[in-house]
């Protein structure tokens, strides 16, 4: 986003790169730190500090995962090297381990290129941490843009060649040969320095902080995907390693190490993503997150059309709202279709984070034009239809 240039002109900040951090110790106020290049280690004393050391690929362990042609998506730097390397082996068969965000959407980006496309996955659905209702519109996207969704595949082993490059995966159902692999299996939180220093985990297994990011020793704050975030409807930490999460807890983190006194009050979940035309987004909690809370859950489904049905554009979409019965309080949207997805989630954020009930999301006034939606849009037809549950 910036140049160490940048950093220095615009907000007076000393860039170091190739530089690692080897030790931390927290009671002498000092870190570590080797320059790369030249070999050399240095001690550097501090006032405050703040720990953003972001998360890494999940790896499965297997023997193989050093092979040339097996390829993760963390950083840019990882994108660099996929592309280059598909520009130079002409790779035909590309074999994507998981079913998240990363892996649905370099399914498109494969398909784009005339890759022959094959996603492998242990669960039944695709993006199974959503909806399964969801996860069938992804299964059906997928499989009429030419990518094979194979569910309940679980990896064994990677076949190799003499030179040690894979060129067959063997799960549990058979052996499919590939000529490039991602791995796209999620992510763990870089805490190593962190844990060795004597700072706190928390039950995620990420740096545990209070809401104005400090860790468990005064000074020291941490944010971003190596710490963990408070769920504000689960009234506990999770692990949350989305982008818009870290600028939120950077801020904050940053702030207060310049001696203020900024919160972040934490999440709900909401998140959106792309997979070829098919727009799927999510707030709050799942069906079965909340059932597994103990809540007395309701659910309505529906399908209807993003606008009026007579205008250009206008698509299917499949709306699922959950509440609690009781009370009627909103506990989560999720949201798939070609066209209207991505901005009626963040109207269904508002109403979860703001604990509305469907009572009052059903008499809600939305601003109303054919070519936007329907005169009841489709939140308020789900809304409707949930009254009638309670």
């Amino acid at each position: 986003m910036r140049t160490p240039e940048q950093f220095k002109e615009k907000q007076g900040i000393d860039v170091f790169l190739r530089h690692r951090v080897r030790r931390l110790d927290p009671r002498a106020g000092r870190i570590e730190v080797e320059d790369i290049d030249k070999g050399e280690t240095r001690a550097l004393d501090f006032d405050k500090l703040v720990l953003a050391t972001g998360a890494r690929s999940r790896r499965l362990g297997m023997p193989g995962e050093e092979a040339e042609n097996l390829f993760t998506l963390k950083d840019l730097g990882d994108g660099i090297r996929l592309k280059a390397y598909i520009d130079r082996e002409q790779p035909k068969r590309v074999g994507i381990l998981g079913s998240g965000y990363i892996a649905l959407e370099m399914a498109e980006a494969f398909r784009t290129r005339g890759l022959e496309t094959t996603i492998f996955y242990r669960g039944t659905r695709p993006a199974s941490h959503l909806e399964p209702e969801i996860g069938d519109w992804i299964r059906k996207e997928l499989d009429e843009k030419g990518v094979q969704f194979l569910p309940e595949h679980t990896p064994l082993s990677f076949v190799r060649n003499g030179k040690g490059k894979i060129v067959a995966l063997e799960t549990s159902k058979g052996q499919y040969p590939l000529d490039l692999v991602l791995s796209a299996l999620g992510v763990v939180p870089n805490t190593e320095i962190a844990a060795e220093a004597g700072i706190g985990r928390g039950e995620t297994g990420a740096i545990r902080t209070d809401e104005g990011q400090q860790t468990d020793h005064p000074g020291i704050y941490a944010a971003g995907d190596c710490c963990e975030v408070y769920h504000q409807i689960l009234e506990g930490p999770v692990y949350m390693p989305l982008g818009d999460v870290a600028n939120k807890q950077g801020r904050v983190a940053g702030e207060n190490a310049a001696g203020g006194k900024a919160t972040f009050d934490g999440v709900i979940g909401s998140s959106c993503f792309q997979v070829f035309s098919l727009q799927v987004a999510s707030t709050g909690l799942t069906e079965k997150t909340a059932r597994g809370k103990g809540l007395d859950v309701g659910v309505q489904n529906i399908e209807a059309s993003s606008k009026v049905h007579y205008m250009p554009g206008a698509e299917p979409l499949l709306l699922k709202i959950v509440f609690e019965r009781s009370s009627g309080r909103l506990l989560g949207g999720h949201m798939a279709g070609r066209e209207g997805v991505a901005r009626r989630i963040n109207t269904l954020a508002v109403a979860v984070q703001s604990r509305l009930t469907v009572q009052s999301l059903s008499k809600m006034d939305f601003a109303y034009a054919p070519q936007f939606s329907g005169a009841f849009d489709p939140i308020l037809i789900a809304a409707e239809q949930a009254l009638k549950k309670l």
